[in-house]
């Protein structure tokens, strides 16, 4: 077997195992593990493994295997508590009625809400709809040519007329 597969392939299964230790960790030390997200991570190392085409068919059996049992360790996997995202502990959702009396409050003092304060529960702030990967049109739905330059295209510029007998020496 080659070198460099040698690598790849010892690399993937050291994820794997990694992926493994990563969960009695999280365990051991917060008492909370995100066991779909590590599953997930240990899937895809396994669609890895399973895509090289030049691995020998015995040896990518036995590295599958070895994966699969990781794998289905981890389904079976003990956990006192699923996190389910970066901060386990607190509250996913919101009532509508706490939000209400909070804007409600806002309203009724000069205080003003605090910078984003009322903004997305992932993490993300705002959106920000008028970038290039986020619409196909600029703003007012014109046609957008970004080699266009409008300073460039006012300046005049002297025209060479070719005639025929010119024409003939280029050819």
């Amino acid at each position: 077997m080659e070198p460099k597969l040698r690598a790849r392939l010892r690399d993937l299964l050291r994820r794997v195992e990694n992926i493994y230790k990563t969960a009695e960790i999280d365990r051991s030390k917060m008492g909370v593990v995100r066991i779909e997200m590590i599953m997930n991570r240990c899937l895809k190392q396994i669609e890895a493994i399973n895509d090289i085409a030049t691995l020998p068919s015995d040896i990518k059996r036995a590295a599958l295997e070895y994966s699969w049992r990781v794998y289905m360790d981890l389904q079976e996997f003990e956990v006192p508590h699923e996190r389910q995202d970066i901060d386990g502990h607190g509250k996913r959702e919101i009532s509508l009625e706490g939000v209400l009396r909070n804007i409600k409050s806002y309203e009724e003092t000069t205080k003003k809400a605090p910078r984003g304060g009322f903004s997305g529960g992932t993490g993300y702030r705002s959106v920000n709809w008028d970038s290039s990967y986020w619409m196909a049109a600029a703003k007012g739905f014109k046609e957008w040519n970004e080699y266009w330059n409008e300073e460039e295209a006012k300046k005049k510029r002297p025209v060479k007329v070719y005639t025929k007998k010119e024409l003939k020496k280029f050819q």
